[in-house]
């Protein structure tokens, strides 16, 4: 809660407050004075609540982080040494999920002008914290707390974005995720600095590009991300794609279908809106309670499915200006530029240092997001070992890449959206979708027989060719051509038989 007469918060739960008093009664322990800084104040005024906990340290940093390691049963790590920057995770049950500190600069008011945005320089020293009502009283010395009320994002000086360029990426994000207007001067310091983004260190890049594309409607936010001149600073691939004319099918040049592209899945996924689908397609497409929980699950490291689809989403056309060609005919087209496009994603995607799952999962629906249509031409419905050979292929990304594809169909058509092409294009997803259910059964996991067996029984040895036997043997049984254990034996000795008359 928030008293703005008094220029004051109050914490109310009771974990956070317990946890306050066990901080600041170190602090006097150790003279260490501190103050909380940044989200947690902002957020407090906003009414919304908070579990990361920022300090500006007024001495020993290391010193006090060690100690409130100990003292709260967190664990200490430096974020920046020389900076004196550390952070401790933290248990639940002290309220908040992590304690961030910085050694401050001079003193109060001349540390907050150092930070990036107005509504995160508002600060509450802990000396002045009352453990009884769990008030803080606040020092606001640049106007945070009315840019907070006014819902301005505000960078706190003009040098603000060249001290640190990751701040032009974060001025997008707040602004998304807190529903903030950028101020016009600060969004003019972003266009103007906007280049700055290609110097930031990848992985602080790839923090902020998944907590954007984790928001609802990021379609919009990445449409804006474009509009701040930022999207192509860190995306440079991205800028051959705009004028790229398409087919006639298409509603937009490459550029602009990539961004419809994720609004799109939104909208599929009941994220955002769509203005060129009515509720009678919206009807047609499967989405049951399992694949949302299936897109909103977060690995304990690493973006959602839902970040990554977006990702995918916003990449997945990436090579078509390097594989367009004219036809004799007159038609355009672009050869591979699915398989050049995962090939490139993957190069994009180590450069901001994203994980090795996210890379492949990002880049399996890029290179896959034909096959599902392609898999089902003329409306006849794929095969059973059509889909396992999609499922080997895509792996985790196989349902994702599915609503990728409607994606895709609703981006490129945009308003000339016809409704039986589409709802032969959700019959096919919604079929492969069925099949992909009934291959990952429990009872299709157990092999019907084990590589040891078959080289007892057929004079193998350990490598890629029996390898590759185990590999058809599990693709036959997804697709239900072999059932049992006789089964399985017959078609090894089949294969090896025919392997052996090829050579």
């Amino acid at each position: 809660m928030s008293d703005s007469a008094t220029d004051s918060i109050t914490v109310s739960d009771s974990a956070q407050r317990n946890t306050l008093d066990r901080v600041a009664a170190i602090c006097f322990s150790l003279s260490i004075p501190s103050a909380i800084v940044g989200g947690f104040i902002r957020d407090a005024r906003l009414g919304q609540p908070s579990t990361d906990l920022d300090l500006a340290v007024f001495g020993n940093a290391d010193e006090l982080a060690s100690r409130l390691a100990v003292e709260l049963q967190g664990k200490a790590f430096p974020l920046h040494t020389e900076s004196g920057m550390y952070r401790i995770t933290l248990l639940p049950e002290t309220g908040f999920r992590q304690l961030d500190l910085s050694a401050a600069v001079g003193e109060l008011s001349q540390d907050l002008g150092r930070r990036d945005f107005t509504a995160n320089a508002v600060g509450a020293p802990l000396s002045g914290y009352d453990p009884a009502t769990g008030r803080l009283a606040l020092t606001d010395p640049l106007g945070g707390l009315d840019d907070i009320d006014r819902k301005i994002l505000r960078a706190v000086s003009a040098g603000v974005f060249r001290r640190d360029p990751a701040r032009l990426l974060r001025a997008a994000r707040l602004s998304a995720e807190l529903g903030f207007t950028i101020a016009a001067d600060t969004e003019t310091a972003i266009r103007t600095e906007a280049g700055l983004v290609a110097t930031v260190a990848g992985e602080r890049t790839r923090e902020e590009l998944l907590s954007l594309l984790s928001l609802a409607d990021s379609g919009q936010n990445i449409e804006r991300l474009d509009q701040l001149g930022l999207l192509t600073t860190v995306f440079p691939e991205l800028e051959a794609c705009r004028g790229v004319v398409q087919p006639k099918e298409h509603a937009w040049d490459v550029f602009n279908h990539s961004l419809k592209t994720i609004a799109a899945l939104d909208w599929i996924l009941g994220y955002g809106p769509w203005p060129h689908a009515t509720e009678n397609e919206r009807r047609l497409i499967p989405l049951p309670d399992e694949v949302r929980l299936y897109f909103n699950n977060v690995p304990a490291h690493g973006g959602s499915r839902l970040a990554l689809s977006r990702l995918a989403a916003l990449l997945h056309d990436i090579s078509k200006p390097d594989t367009r060609v004219l036809t004799d005919s007159g038609r355009i087209r672009f050869f591979g530029h699915a398989q050049q496009g995962a090939e490139l994603t993957r190069r994009i995607l180590e450069r901001l240092r994203f994980s090795r799952r996210e890379i492949d999962f990002t880049a399996a629906m890029v290179k896959a997001h034909l096959r599902p249509v392609q898999m089902g031409p003329e409306a006849i419905m794929p095969t059973p070992r059509a889909v396992a050979r999609y499922r080997r292929d895509t792996g985790d990304a196989a349902l994702a890449t599915l609503y990728l594809s409607m994606a895709d169909h609703l981006a490129a058509r945009g308003p000339a959206l016809e409704l039986d092409n589409f709802r032969q294009h959700v019959t096919i997803v919604a079929y492969i979708r069925e099949e992909l259910d009934r291959q990952t059964a429990p009872e299709r996991h157990r092999p019907l027989v084990d590589g040891f067996e078959l080289q007892r029984r057929f004079g193998l040895k350990p490598g890629p060719e029996l390898g590759r036997l185990m590999a058809e043997l599990r693709e036959a049984q997804a697709a239900g051509e072999i059932t049992n254990h006789k089964d399985a034996v017959e078609m090894a000795g089949n294969i090896i038989g025919r392997t052996t008359e090829d050579r």
